[in-house]
């Protein structure tokens, strides 16, 4: 998880205007209202699985308030990507996100060198 959190922060923080424009392109090919439709659907369904998962199997793990975390930012990006889809504000949103995702990474490693 460390890892992916960096993975996914770095070229947000390095190259935010790039990685804006990459997602700028990709958001023009795809319908941002039933993409945004599809994510609150599989977000549903994930939240249902995920709450059968925790309370039958997961209560006491270590890795979950990260995995929680992670998730919801990732499921908070593709929200605001398709909601706010201009250049200017895709690159105000990754070099938020990558400080989040750094942070992320961060608190898993303290959190995690602690068990």
């Amino acid at each position: 998880m460390i890892v992916i959190a960096a993975l996914a922060g770095m070229p947000r923080l390095l190259l935010p205007r790039r990685f804006a424009e990459l997602q700028q392109a990709k958001l023009k090919q795809a319908n941002a209202v039933s993409r945004t439709r599809l994510l609150s659907l599989l977000g549903i369904g994930g939240a249902v699985v995920f709450a059968l998962l925790y309370f039958t199997h997961w209560r006491h793990e270590t890795w979950l308030p990260v995995a929680i975390v992670f998730s919801v930012l990732s499921s908070a990006e593709f929200f605001f990507q398709a909601t706010f889809n201009s250049l200017e504000s895709l690159v105000f949103q990754n070099r938020l996100l990558g400080i989040l995702y750094i942070g992320l990474c961060v608190a898993s490693y303290l959190m995690l060198s602690r068990v």
